[in-house]
């Protein structure tokens, strides 16, 4: 374990960001999946292979606003944790927010019928603009809460966490090199 007040070094920064562009490209990879038969069906299999290019590059933009905010959020995390404990946290509010973004892609995707219905069912959930607001509030208030604590508590888990996150970094590496790939594919279809 680190001293409390040794500070985040570039490679740590970097790191951070690894974690973050994580969760978004793994997401987007699978959506890229699941949609790539049905553009190279429609049209041709090169732009599939673009329409894969700027699906990745706009995940590359997403990932560094992400990363921007995550780093906004770290001047509230104590300077009195430890370097790993601080580095897990800013984590994990990482994967909570990709987490809660992906929640509302496949809830878009997957539960829009059940839901259109539950809100004819059930109109006093959509009768005021603050109930939806309100309720998802407490819910991301609720997935942050837990494990932030849980992890505060248990120096074992904050080990094992940044572990994971560690192994987890080596393939975002490979994600961004997909992204440099990605650039390169749009820049040549916009030349020629």
């Amino acid at each position: 374990m680190q001293t409390p007040t040794q500070k985040f070094t570039r490679s740590d920064l970097f790191k951070l960001f690894l974690v973050c562009a994580f969760p978004l490209h793994l997401w987007t990879i699978l959506m890229m999946m699941r949609d790539v038969n049905w553009v190279a069906e429609r049209s041709t299999m090169w732009d599939a292979v673009g329409f894969s290019g700027y699906a990745l590059l706009y995940t590359l933009a997403e990932s560094v606003i992400l990363f921007g905010f995550i780093l906004l959020l770290s001047l509230l995390v104590p300077r009195q944790w430890n370097k790993t404990l601080r580095f897990t946290v800013l984590s994990l509010l990482a994967f909570v927010l990709a987490g809660w973004s992906i929640m509302e892609q496949l809830i878009l995707i997957v539960f829009w019928t059940p839901l259109r219905r539950l809100a004819e069912r059930a109109p006093f959930l959509l009768s005021a603009d603050w109930v939806p607001l309100a309720i998802l509030t407490v819910l991301v208030a609720i997935t942050v809460a837990v494990p932030l604590f849980l992890l505060h508590e248990r120096g074992k888990l904050q080990e094992t966490v940044y572990l994971i996150l560690d192994r987890l970094t080596m393939l975002s590496g490979l994600y961004l090199f997909l992204d440099a790939l990605a650039l390169v594919l749009v820049i040549l279809r916009n030349v020629s």
